[in-house]
């Protein structure tokens, strides 16, 4: 389009995010955003979280005047419900937001429901219904494309078909190649009750456009396709066309010379069924969506074997053409399509077992998550091992299975920030681990329930989810567990106020720690983390942390003192654990360690006189800046608010409140999307004390107020004190 003059557009890039078209297994943008960057010139698409990167992508289709076209984009959106409409993706929101508030070009995107985070740029990003043409626009497509007769009877059949722009295009072609256009003849296609689903009158016309083909090379082309949910590499076709023939699937194509097999191809671009081969991937096949999905439908249900002979022909291609063990998130692609192909091939439990555990996530090393911060292409992977995501694996699992895919469905879930749901598969798979007396499992299952359910907004339950987890790692005997469960259950109870019990907890996961490896005697990555957040809370003036200061309202020093020896003790701490983590640490434990840091530099810069107070401000900008660059590139949403918040106190404290506003904004999206309602009241806390400091002393109350209705709904008492010093102070100003 771009060369055929539109509008001046230099770029023109389409997509969709239909997974074969019609069914809801597109768990992720990663994979487009990874395409475009690299289709617009970034030199390293794989860099950042997809956060990042979709950001990145944003400022890049800006530098020129560029169509984008993202296509089916409702299987990234939440359905109805509380979250209804919101996308999911974090990268996808960061383009499209980042595309809504400037853009020289065009962004078209295609969905059957409204996008609520573009909701408030009505302006920029307006949202059109085109559920059917206008009756003229639909007569004049038809006409187009070579259809004849009466007015009355192109009306009648634009009606007939609903209006539907890709309905309509595959009728008129197929009228106009299969009987000289006479509009006459669409009553040979059976309608039936085509109204049961949106894309029934598609599927209608491809099945009598079927028929018409007949069973010729074509017809076996298309099917080819309907294994495939993006487009199909020249590579994959080789290994499908090759001996022995699929039986039912392939026969017609593995004698098939390259002269004939070019002219089927050729046939079927002219008649609209085949996309146009793109020279920038040559033999690359690809078809529209629904195309795509009516053949993959038409394999599964009516001709099985072939389907799950073709998948399994795919899954064997992919596991070798893939490295035995990427180390790049590009290289594992193979390996997570690899995973898809298995499962619809029926081998869920070999997928699982030689692919998912020993080559994504090879053992306890959790590689693919841990090391690549690959949550999303993760996901898309695990979806084929549910019958139903994310409540039912396949009974093709052992029991041990499903309860793990349980839960490291609900883990990445978390990670991407889709809180909500990531419940019911954390829930399910803690119960299946209880039933299997697998009591490791179980603890780490009912940690995570802990971990969300205080992220999520109840406190009391995280508490007891807590207890639990230290009883069931207590039962397994795994030292490991019972160290770090103790931290998860201490984490609960500090952000529930019960500060002596929470340091108590701590210290008795410490002495295991130091037991259970002398060598390291003190608590690091995730539970350092949370104990280095408790010797700071602890210690906290009235005021609340150290990020609830402003430039002229340092704490008293008789509360001073005991603060700057906390910040102290967490600089020393987190400085030697992230020096023993230099060669093993995760991206996560490494973005922690920088935003405890930064925490820490922080509080002793609000407690220190004169220039000291700016030399630490100064010093705290660093690590700061990396826990949320870390964050981004580990891709851990759930955790991102936190470092957000802290950068945007520096900022406040700097009186950089423009950047500070930036930071607070898309902390408080992330909490509100997620929801992660702890969050949330630290980001209304601070835009309070943001409000303050630029004299908006009614809209500081306002946060404060909102914040003091969420500590009290959630029970995050440790924030209780913090609301009553603002309010107090908001109320003499």
């Amino acid at each position: 389009m771009a060369h055929d003059g539109w509008r001046g557009a230099t770029c023109v890039l389409d997509w969709s995010f239909y997974s074969q078209g019609t069914v809801d297994r597109v768990t992720s943008a990663e994979t487009f955003i990874d395409y475009a960057l690299g289709f617009f010139g970034d030199p390293d698409p794989k860099a950042g979280s997809l956060h990042d990167r979709g950001v990145r992508l944003a400022s890049l289709i800006r530098m020129e005047r560029t169509l984008l076209v993202l296509d089916g984009v409702e299987p990234l959106q939440y359905s109805p419900g509380p979250m209804e409409g919101r996308l999911k993706d974090p990268g996808l929101t960061a383009l499209l937001k980042g595309l809504a508030a400037t853009n020289s070009g065009l962004c078209v995107v295609t969905t059957r429901e409204r996008i609520a985070d573009l909701a408030a740029f009505k302006t920029a990003a307006p949202q059109i219904s085109l559920e059917m043409l206008e009756l003229a626009a639909a007569v004049e497509l038809l006409r187009q494309l070579g259809v004849d007769g009466r007015a009355t009877e192109l009306e009648a059949a634009a009606e007939e078909f609903g209006r539907h722009a890709l309905t309509l295009t595959l009728l008129g072609t197929y009228l106009h190649k299969a009987h000289g256009g006479d509009v006459r003849k669409r009553r040979e296609i059976p309608l039936g009750r085509a109204n049961e689903r949106q894309d029934g009158h598609a599927f209608r016309v491809i099945a009598t456009y079927a028929r018409w083909l007949g069973e010729r090379p074509e017809l076996a082309v298309l099917r080819l396709l309907g294994l495939f949910d993006r487009p199909a590499d020249a590579a994959a076709i080789a290994d499908l066309r090759k001996k022995p023939a699929i039986r039912g699937l392939t026969e017609s194509l593995v004698k098939l010379s390259e002269e004939d097999w070019q002219i089927a191809l050729a046939n079927l671009r002219d008649h609209g069924l085949l996309a146009a081969a793109d020279p920038r991937e040559p033999g690359t096949l690809d078809a529209q969506p629904l195309v795509r999905a009516f053949f993959a439908e038409e394999l599964e249900k009516r001709r099985p074997a072939a389907w799950r002979e073709g998948n399994l022909r795919l899954y064997e291609h992919l596991c070798q053409a893939a490295p035995d063990f990427p180390d790049t998130l590009e290289a594992m692609q193979p390996l997570y399509a690899a995973i898809v192909h298995g499962c619809r091939a029926e081998r869920q439990q070999e997928a699982m077992t030689e692919v998912y555990k020993r080559r994504v996530q090879r053992g306890d090393v959790f590689f693919s998550s841990k090391k690549l911060g690959a949550f999303g292409s993760e996901l898309t992977a695990l979806a084929g091992f549910f019958d139903r995501s994310w409540s039912q694996p396949s009974a093709r699992l052992t029991a041990a299975d499903q309860g793990f895919v349980l839960n490291y469905a609900a883990f990445d879930l978390r990670a991407l920030g889709r809180l909500t749901e990531a419940a019911e598969p954390m829930q399910a798979g803690l119960e299946a681990l209880i039933a299997q007396d697998d009591w490791k499992r179980a603890a780490q299952a009912a940690s995570n329930l802990s971990e969300l359910t205080l992220t999520l907004g109840n406190v009391p339950r995280a508490v007891a989810f807590g207890e639990q987890s230290v009883e069931l790692a207590d039962r397994s005997g795994e030292a490991s567990w019972k160290m770090g469960s103790r931290t998860t259950w201490a984490d609960a109870l500090h952000q529930s106020g019960r500060w002596e019990e929470s340091a108590a907890a701590f210290r008795e996961a410490e002495a295991m720690q130091a037991e259970w490896q002398p060598e390291f005697s003190r608590l690091y990555s995730l539970p350092g983390f949370r104990y280095c957040d408790l010797l700071l809370g602890r210690a906290e003036p009235e005021a609340g942390s150290g990020l609830a200061g402003s430039p002229g309202r340092a704490p008293r020093p008789e509360e001073a003192e005991p603060f700057r020896q906390a910040c102290r003790e967490v600089l020393e701490r987190a400085t030697q654990t992230l020096e023993w983590g230099k060669s093993s640490y995760s991206l996560l434990d490494i973005a922690l360690d920088h935003l405890t840091l930064g925490r820490a530099y922080l509080g002793l810069a609000l407690t220190a006189p004169g220039e000291d107070r700016a030399t630490g401000l100064a010093q705290a900008a660093e690590p700061l800046g990396l826990a949320v660059d870390g964050l981004r590139r580990a891709g851990r949403e759930d955790h991102l608010p936190r470092s957000l918040l802290a950068r945007a106190a520096l900022r406040r404290l700097r009186s950089d409140f423009a950047s500070a506003s930036t930071d607070l904004a898309e902390a408080l999206e992330i909490a509100e999307r997620g929801p992660m309602r702890l969050h949330e009241c630290d980001a209304h806390l601070e835009w309070a004390r943001l409000c303050r400091d630029q004299g908006d002393v009614a809209a500081a109350r306002r946060h404060v107020a909102r914040a003091g209705e969420l500590v009290r709904e959630t029970g995050y008492e440790r924030r209780a004190r913090e609301v009553g010093w603002l309010e107090r102070t908001l109320t003499q100003d």
